[in-house]
């Protein structure tokens, strides 16, 4: 085993594309899917959370649809998807959808585990009237 320097560890990183195939759309149809640096990543963990650090559960119910917003491209690069399409994301193929997701997470280095959940969502939410 070598270890690394300083210099190795930090020289600039390009999150890798992959192309998922939608047949859905088509034969040869694919979406460009980018994974995110630690610095993406950060930012959209932070979607999830309110100022005191709690999840908010409407964002939460959006986890899919906001990480297509964060990782799709179109064939220049640029940003596929914005924060104003997070509803119709929501009314698409599941089966597609998850395609893609599954390949977002993989190459964003996140688990299962990763995903925000409605269950964390409803122990940091503040108790209802009749709670």
């Amino acid at each position: 085993m070598s270890l690394l320097t300083r210099e190795q560890f930090l020289a600039p990183w390009v999150p890798p594309t992959e192309e998922v195939p939608c047949p859905e759309f088509g034969e040869g149809a694919a979406i460009a899917v980018k994974g995110m640096t630690v610095r993406e990543r950060s930012s959209f963990e932070r979607q999830f959370m309110n100022k005191k650090g709690d999840r908010v559960e409407s964002r939460v119910q959006e986890f899919r649809e906001r990480l297509l917003v964060s990782c799709c491209r179109d064939a220049g690069g640029g940003v596929l998807f914005t924060m104003t399409d997070v509803r119709q994301l929501g009314e698409q193929n599941p089966a597609v959808v998850e395609r893609i997701v599954s390949a977002a997470r993989r190459l964003s280095g996140m688990t299962e585990d990763d995903e925000p959940s409605e269950d964390d969502a409803a122990k940091n939410s503040e108790p209802t009237q009749g709670e």
